[in-house]
């Protein structure tokens, strides 16, 4: 029986490996998504960067080092390597979501590899070709 459990296990593996990957073929359901911080802060979209509130659109606020609704304010909730609501802290416990077609995609986050449902924005930008 041991051995059955051990089995299954290492079967389960290779899925984990690649646990929150982006593929091409998921970009269809990033694009338009909303990305709605932890205490219901909107943060701005996801898609190519001349979307207006693309995340990745240089002239959005939600793109900018300055504003407080930023993923990328180094100095913000959503941006810092401290908060728990932050994109860019490994450990964060409450990422923003991203919010497609009024359900949950799941988490943006750096955040740790074997959580499936936490995408990081750098890989939905280069795999989505969005830069």
């Amino acid at each position: 029986m041991r051995n059955i459990f051990l089995i299954l296990g290492f079967l389960s593996l290779p899925s984990l490996l690649y646990a929150g990957e982006v593929n091409s073929w998921d970009c269809n359901k990033f694009d338009g998504a909303k990305i709605i911080g932890d205490d219901g802060e909107f943060l701005g979209v996801l898609g190519p960067r001349w979307v207006t509130d693309s995340i990745f659109n240089d002239s959005s606020s939600y793109a900018s080092s300055w504003s407080q609704n930023s993923i990328f304010n180094t100095s913000s909730d959503y941006g810092s390597s401290y908060s728990s609501l932050s994109v860019f802290n490994d450990g964060a416990s409450s990422p923003p979501m991203i919010i497609g077609d009024s359900k949950l995609i799941g988490y943006l986050s750096i955040g740790t590899s074997w959580k499936n449902d936490r995408f990081s924005p750098y890989d939905i930008k280069y795999t989505c070709d969005w830069d």
